[in-house]
């Protein structure tokens, strides 16, 4: 599938959670790209990011060889790349980085892809779609397609921890202040909330180690302090934060604890204010109903 609406083009890596666990979204940053013009591509070859918390304890040299293979399926193809998945970008961008920054490294990686006849290239451009918005789209463009603003509606910002870090490698924004995403839920006309945990963990790398209970434990945390202060919904942009957030609140249902804070994506929350329709953008495949958001879009739109 080839888009060329646009002047910059990338290639889209999907990852492993959105296609096999969350097709919803694929679908839901399809739309919003398509109708504003963002030209992406669909390469062939690509694999898991790998990652990083269980690859790169096993094997560093395979973790980062994986990474360079993807990237370099992207350099073959002379397009960028760009993801949805925070995990993914974290992956590829500190590969990436840690190719430009050590010669040795990057040669005893082109050596053994060179076996198959590929090569990383110091040039490639690894971005967030996040950043792909904010810096390239811009937000101009984006409140110019707003036709169901969320104006006054509270809204939290869950960036997730590998949008913005580690620092050395990913250079997109503040990696203690981050402003970049809120500035695109405000363009919304969301009015973006901010809270003590706002960038505390949403705990679900725990869940991948055996280690449920306190990955649940992390995303009540987070949920009871956003309820406190009366958060409306929580956008994210990472797949396994969605998971943590809405999947964990369906599992305290069966403890008797109700926070019914709905969880969208950005792509969801983007296409609902340019006007798209909720079952088109998945929201009827979320475990926790966004019947509230979208009563109150419904009612400021009236």
């Amino acid at each position: 599938m080839e888009h060329t609406t646009a002047t910059s083009r990338y290639a889209m890596f999907w990852g492993c959670q959105i296609p096999a666990r969350f097709p919803f979204m694929e679908k839901s940053w399809r739309m919003v790209l398509d109708s504003l013009g963002v030209a992406y591509c669909d390469l062939d070859g690509f694999t898991c990011c790998p990652e990083r918390s269980l690859a790169r304890n096993l094997d560093d040299q395979m973790y980062q060889l994986t990474a360079a293979r993807n990237l370099a399926v992207a350099c073959e193809a002379g397009v960028g790349l760009t993801m949805a998945c925070t995990g993914c970008y974290s992956t590829l961008k500190c590969a990436a980085s840690r190719l430009n920054c050590y010669p040795v490294e990057r040669e005893r990686v082109n050596a053994a892809l060179g076996r198959a006849g590929m090569s990383y290239q110091r040039s490639l451009p690894v971005k967030h779609l996040v950043e792909v918005l904010h810096d390239q789209v811009g937000l101009a463009a984006i409140r110019k397609r707003v036709v169901r603003p969320f104006t006054r509606m509270r809204i939290a910002v869950h960036g997730g921890c590998h949008l913005v870090r580690p620092s050395h490698a990913v250079h997109f924004d503040h990696p203690l202040q981050p402003v970049k995403f809120d500035n695109l839920v405000g363009a919304l006309g969301a009015r973006v909330t901010e809270t003590p945990t706002r960038m505390l963990c949403c705990g679900g790398a725990l869940d991948r180690v055996n280690q449920s209970e306190r990955a649940m434990t992390m995303a009540r945390v987070k949920l009871k302090d956003l309820k406190a202060h009366g958060v409306e919904a929580v956008v994210v942009v990472c797949p396994e934060c969605f998971k943590a957030f809405d999947n964990t609140q369906f599992l305290l249902r069966r403890r008797n604890e109700r926070y019914d804070l709905p969880v969208l994506t950005y792509a969801e929350m983007l296409g609902l204010a340019m006007g798209m329709a909720p079952e088109e953008l998945g929201l009827g495949y979320h475990r926790i109903e966004a019947e509230a958001v979208m009563q109150r879009l419904e009612r400021m739109s009236a």
